[in-house]
């Protein structure tokens, strides 16, 4: 399997193979605009959940107009989320249970699938594990 890293990717896992996707951070050759990761940090979903979320909704509306399937593997859990337990997370505005229901809105309105991973590296092994089922099935 070769997995393939969006350019834009500010932390990548692996960085082997780099190419500009049209959605997400990665996916494989096999899998290229059919089936696409996009990674978040705590931090970073809260950003692209709140003020960021035009430019995520545009991107969730790329990857159906593609038709290509979209899932977040996120690097923390649900309960450190929506408790703001992450770097500066005490600074912010949205209340638990706003967060919590972002989260359900996103996930309903655009078929998204959230993967709370718990940590940096359970998310790169579970991307990784993803990407090779995905491929069996193709």
């Amino acid at each position: 399997m070769v997995i393939i890293t969006d350019t834009r990717e500010q932390l990548p896992y692996w960085s082997e193979q780099k190419s500009t996707l049209l959605v997400g951070d990665y996916t494989t050759k096999k899998l290229l605009n059919k089936f696409h990761i996009e990674r978040k940090s705590l931090a970073d979903l809260y950003g692209t959940l709140t003020s960021g979320n035009n430019r995520f909704k545009y991107e969730l509306f790329r990857a159906a107009y593609f038709h290509i399937h979209l899932e977040v593997y996120v690097e923390g859990t649900l309960t450190n989320f929506i408790n703001k337990r992450f770097p500066k997370g005490s600074e912010r505005k949205f209340t638990t249970e706003g967060l919590n229901r972002l989260v359900s809105t996103f996930e309903k309105k655009y078929h998204l699938k959230f993967h709370w991973c718990g940590n940096r590296v359970k998310a790169q092994n579970l991307v990784r594990m993803r990407l090779l089922t995905e491929e069996g099935k193709k």
